[in-house]
């Protein structure tokens, strides 16, 4: 690669430019007390910068700490530098000390790097990719690098230090040999248009990753947001604004920490879908994740593109869950759709459910939970899962919480025949409800507790499948609020509410409603999956000795509320 920037180009280009608005030499682009990757760094305008003009062999810039060789391009002072042209088979290297940042501003950049990272930033230093409005670059890699110094820099974009991508422009990278972008520190993106296709994975921030704005949409054979720093207060991913779209072959998103959502849209598909799910006649292939498809060459080539360019592998994932954290999983806001072939939410510490809007279709579990679940707030719709939500202990103070499953809804403690089993008083299981709704309609058991429920307040509406129970418990307790059993009721619930017991056909898929005799609005509304011939109803909504109407289809019968 030739580089026009000698001494003398230099000089020339400095006289030139020096009357020129932004484009004397940078002295301190950001503020040493001010976190870069939380700045605002729509205005570098009006700061002082450099030009990199590549015009694909070479490179034209004005800027004294830039060299070149054949093969790369090294910045090796902080500073703000304005990209344009297109570099090819030539890799942008950034050696720039902790303490300070490069600024690098893409404008219709495009940038292929055959052996290495397109973007490769080897010092300590903040790096800030920043898209300007109203333009499109491109970052690609080859199939296959050549690691010169060191293993394991293998992103289009990979630094050692900090990197945020903003501003209001698109990036397309597309990443042949394994990951499109890869942080060692913190990762921040906060705007543009980032279209990302990988081999591997999509974004990697190992100590944090932060998405504030900006749309984001990722395919990728592996997993697609990731955070994998294990260390105390490290590996940590939050969500607070914009769009996500992922497509991978293992997980969507993964923390070793936090993941905490609390606004923006997120829409995320893992290992082929729900329909590549751990039950039915599709069980076999389940477990098999990992990789992209292949585009089949023209059938008249077929032969020749095969010798030249033999397929890779598909990269191999131990599991494709959409949302999983290592530590905790906090949803207080956003929408989120997941659709997953493994479980769609998943935490080995604490989950908490409070105002986010999310449906869920998993081919495992809807939600597991090592620790203790909470729903105070927001809308949960689980459209289809092998089971619902399984926990070590559930509180339910408020919001909604309606389960379609295959198998059981709600397990905790390992559930009752477990706790029977083990033959110990188990400290788990236990689930208490104060307040909200929670909806079960289950292939098997409703709930499932290895310890005792415990309702207050709220509202409880259970439908089991055929031959299977609405509540197996240790104990349960019913204070206050609503809790409605369809089938045999095993357990004995200790409550002074007023109730409705009766014997009647429940058909399946029709409305079931509960009336007081002369009114016209129902008390209870709910469409079960299965026929039932027993109705349990406790609620502090009943007066005693008034008059019900219970009515599912043609069967109709009338029953007083009383209380034990």
């Amino acid at each position: 690669m030739r580089y026009k920037g000698t001494a003398a180009l230099l000089a020339a280009l400095l006289m030139l430019l020096a009357g020129c608005s932004g484009t004397q030499a940078p002295q301190n682009p950001q503020e040493a007390s001010q976190d870069v990757l939380t700045a605002d760094h729509s205005g570098w305008q009006e700061e002082p910068y450099y030009i990199l003009q590549f015009n694909m062999d070479s490179v034209i810039s004005n800027a004294p700490a830039v060299t070149a060789s054949s093969s790369r391009v090294t910045l090796s002072q902080g500073g703000t530098y304005l990209l344009s042209g297109s570099l090819q088979n030539a890799q942008l290297v950034i050696d720039v000390p902790a303490g300070e940042t490069a600024r690098l501003v893409l404008r219709s950049v495009n940038m292929h790097c055959e052996r290495g990272p397109a973007i490769l930033s080897q010092g300590a230093g903040t790096v800030v990719v920043l898209l300007e409005e109203g333009t499109e670059s491109t970052l690609t890699d080859g199939e296959n690098y050549l690691y010169t110094s060191g293993a394991g820099q293998d992103a289009v974009i990979w630094t050692a230090g900090d990197l945020l991508i903003t501003g209001g422009g698109s990036l397309t990278v597309a990443a042949s040999h394994a990951d499109a972008v890869c942080s060692r520190g913190r990762l921040a993106v906060d705007g543009g248009n980032i279209a990302v296709t990988a081999w591997r994975d999509g974004l990697i921030g190992e100590q944090s990753l932060v998405i504030r704005d900006g749309r984001l949409t990722l395919t990728c054979g592996g997993v697609g947001l990731s955070a994998p720093a294990a260390g105390s207060g490290g590996g940590n991913i939050s969500l607070s604004n914009g769009r996500v779209d992922v497509t991978a072959g293992g997980d969507g998103i993964t923390a070793a920490g936090v993941l905490s959502v609390t606004g923006g849209e997120y829409r995320v598909r893992t290992g082929g879908g729900s329909a590549n799910r751990s039950y039915g006649e599709t069980a076999e292939s389940w477990g098999v994740w990992g990789g992209l498809p292949q585009e089949e060459p023209e059938a008249e080539t077929a032969a020749e593109e095969a010798a030249a360019l033999p397929r890779r592998e598909p990269p191999v994932c131990a599991t494709a869950r959409g949302l999983a954290a290592g530590r905790q999983l906090v949803l207080t806001g956003g929408s989120i759709t997941l659709d997953c072939s493994d479980d769609a939410l998943y935490s080995q510490g604490s989950a908490a459910l409070a105002g986010s809007r999310i449906t869920l279709s998993g081919g495992d579990d809807a939600l597991y939970c090592a620790g203790t679940a909470a729903l105070s707030g927001g809308e949960v719709l689980v459209r289809s899962a092998r089971r619902g939500l399984l926990a070590a202990d559930l509180t339910v103070m408020d919001g909604a919480l309606t389960l379609h499953t295959a198998e059981k809804g709600i397990c905790l403690g390992g559930g009752r025949q477990t706790a029977e089993q083990s033959g110990t008083v188990e400290e788990t299981g236990d689930m208490t409800v104060t307040g909200g709704s929670i909806t079960v309609l289950s292939g098997g058991d409703a709930l499932d507790l290895a310890g005792a429920l415990s309702q207050s307040g709220g509202e409880l509406l259970l439908g089991p499948g055929r031959e299977s129970c609405p509540l197996l418990c240790a104990s349960a307790q019913v204070s206050g609020g609503t809790l409605l059993a369809l089938g045999d009721l095993p357990q004995e619930i200790r409550s002074a509410l007023p109730r409705l017991a009766a014997e009647m056909w429940l058909t399946a898929r029709l409305s079931f409603t509960v009336t007081a005799f002369g009114q016209s609005a129902p008390l209870i509304s709910f469409t079960p999956e299965n026929p039932y011939s027993a109705v349990l109803l406790l609620s502090d909504e009943l007066q005693q000795q008034e008059e019900y109407i219970l009515a599912s289809g043609n069967a109709r019968i009338l029953a007083p509320a009383v209380c034990p």
